[in-house]
């Protein structure tokens, strides 16, 4: 299995895992929560968060981004943005 499959098959099957949480709870903070207890990070979750909520990537992204359990993620995004600008000369 190439890595493509094994990580689309990882998010097929956190996706349904999580899959009564999100529909018992409707909230993404406990959705993200509950991702992040059971080992799903970065991508995975923000795929996972889109099935879900069926909807498009910004979303899924800004349902990541604000749960309050990812704000070391935001706090790297961010840093990370702030650097890539910064060698463009944009800060």
């Amino acid at each position: 299995m190439d890595l493509d499959a094994e990580r689309t098959a990882r998010i097929a099957a956190m996706q349904e895992t999580a899959r009564p949480i999100w529909e018992t709870t409707g909230d993404t903070d406990t959705l993200q929560q509950f991702l992040k207890t059971n080992g799903c990070h970065g991508v995975e979750a923000v795929f996972v968060t889109m099935n879900l909520l069926n909807c498009d990537l910004a979303e899924a992204q800004r349902a990541f981004f604000n749960a309050p359990c990812r704000d070391a993620e935001r706090r790297f995004h961010n840093h990370a943005m702030d650097l890539l600008d910064e060698e463009r000369g944009m800060a």
